[in-house]
């Protein structure tokens, strides 16, 4: 049966809020978990010490149902909402992720969201329960309006690090902040001392393993693929050092999807090849082309070129490795490392290689696009297909007025920007195929404008 905005909200998920201005489709929800809840009972308890040891009577026989979290919804106070996560496209396959963030400005003309305010539902016994480490989530819902069927997508998991509202002279002017970050805090968190050298001969998978047992993390993991090896550790720096240390040692990638995974791909994927799972367009490309980009950012980085690499293993020989057609047209750019952790001198020269032959030559893409999913008409096939996209796998198709570029791109980093008036999204991306160049002709060539205009000369014979 189709859905149209206005009828009840299918999924009967409670609170959130949908506007019109995100397409009418999607509802947004942001919570936070105040405190642990306890389910509510008729009767003796035994939790119940209100009387302990005043009334005689049976002693109860069944056990307390224990209650999960108490989620407070947030969303209708919510003015304004950012959420990121990922890294910046400028390091290319040295990037390290940075935290998924989000940051909520709640209208609180009553001060309920005040820490310090002692008359307010989050104090209990003289203490706020809007402290930090409490548990907080974004996620989203989107109905097809054909036949009314929905999805759920996580957009944040994590825990609080602050709650602030600056105190104003008039109600209507107060408002308070949560900033809350994801799972990457608490392993930066785990540090702890130098310990016995283990895991020699560790995968990567079986290291990322490894470090997650050792710290006790217990959220899900998805792994990636690889044949490298490593050498023994002493687990001796931060958790999320290590981790990238191995990813490093990879050339892979490690981040913590919206829905709290750990995830992490091997260096196989920056060479793999597919076709894009979305195809984005903006008014006047191709009418195929889904028409929600309002605007890109084209670029030439230089600042990832490496034409000659240095690699060395604890306890090996240099292994080196360099293009010299690049050295001759830019000059020699260096990438050293003289403390990989992988197990073998070939491996050593395998991540020097890898290195040269992905940044011998400045790369050209796009560096970011700006995104609108609700200014089509059948919108939530827009925020379907946009929010099913994955970092760093997934291959998106880009083209742009007013040149009609084309441009195949992976995303490397995200940010939602949500008022109460627009819902847009920017995505930070790199160029897909990393090891590809222009191909070498002999003789004219129909892509060559460089005299294009400038020279009179005969017609070549065909």
């Amino acid at each position: 049966m189709a859905w149209r905005p206005g009828d009840p909200w299918p999924s009967g998920t409670p609170g959130g809020a949908a506007r019109d201005e995100w397409g009418g489709y999607i509802r947004l929800w942001v919570r936070a978990a105040i405190d642990a809840g306890i389910t509510w009972r008729m009767g003796p308890d035994p939790a119940d010490k209100l009387d302990s040891g005043n009334v005689m009577g049976e002693a109860p026989t069944l056990p307390r149902a224990a209650g999960g979290r108490l989620w407070v919804d947030l969303t209708c106070d919510v003015v304004k909402l950012e959420l990121d996560g990922g890294a910046q496209s400028g390091q290319g396959i040295f990037a390290n992720a940075d935290a998924g963030t989000l940051t909520a400005t709640l209208y609180d003309p009553h001060g309920i969201y005040d820490p310090l305010n002692p008359d307010t539902r989050f104090m209990y016994q003289g203490r706020s329960r809007l402290v930090p480490g409490v548990p907080v989530e974004a996620f989203c819902e989107i109905v097809n309006g054909d036949d009314g069927t929905w999805v759920q997508r996580h957009l944040f998991t994590g825990t609080a690090d602050k709650w602030s509202e600056p105190w104003t002279t008039h109600p209507e002017l107060r408002r308070a902040t949560l900033v809350a970050s994801d799972a990457t805090k608490q392993w930066a968190g785990w540090d702890r001392p130098e310990a016995p050298a283990v895991g020699a001969g560790d995968t990567t998978a079986q290291r990322v393993q490894r470090l997650a047992d050792y710290y006790g993390w217990t959220g899900p993991i998805e792994a990636g693929t690889s044949s490298v090896t490593l050498q023994a550790t002493t687990l001796a720096q931060s958790a999320w050092e290590l981790l990238n240390r191995v990813l490093d040692d990879e050339l892979g990638w490690v981040h913590f999807t919206a829905d709290g995974t750990l995830r992490w791909v091997g260096r196989d994927v920056w060479l793999a090849a597919a076709a894009p799972v979305l195809e984005l367009g903006c008014p006047g490309t191709e009418a195929a082309l889904l028409p929600i980009v309002t605007g890109a950012v084209p670029a030439a980085f230089d600042s990832q070129m490496r034409n000659a690499a240095n690699a060395a293993r604890t306890g090996g020989t240099n292994q080196a490795a360099s293009n010299p057609s690049s050295i001759t047209l830019y000059g020699q750019r260096d990438e050293t490392r003289t403390d990989l952790a992988v197990e073998t001198d070939i491996q050593a020269a395998d991540w020097a290689a890898f290195v040269v032959n992905t940044y011998a030559y400045p790369h050209k893409g796009l560096e970011s696009v700006e995104l609108a999913p609700a200014v089509v008409v059948r919108s939530w096939e827009s925020w379907s297909a946009v929010l099913a996209v994955r970092p760093i796998t997934d291959f998106v198709r880009v083209v742009f007025d007013p040149t009609g570029a084309d441009v195949l791109s992976r995303v490397i980093g995200y940010a939602h920007t949500v008022t109460p008036d627009e819902w847009t999204m920017q995505w930070q991306l790199l160029r897909a195929e990393l090891d590809v160049g222009t191909v070498w002709t002999m003789g004219p060539h129909a892509q060559d404008r460089l005299d294009a205009g400038n020279v009179m000369g005969l017609a070549a014979p065909v």
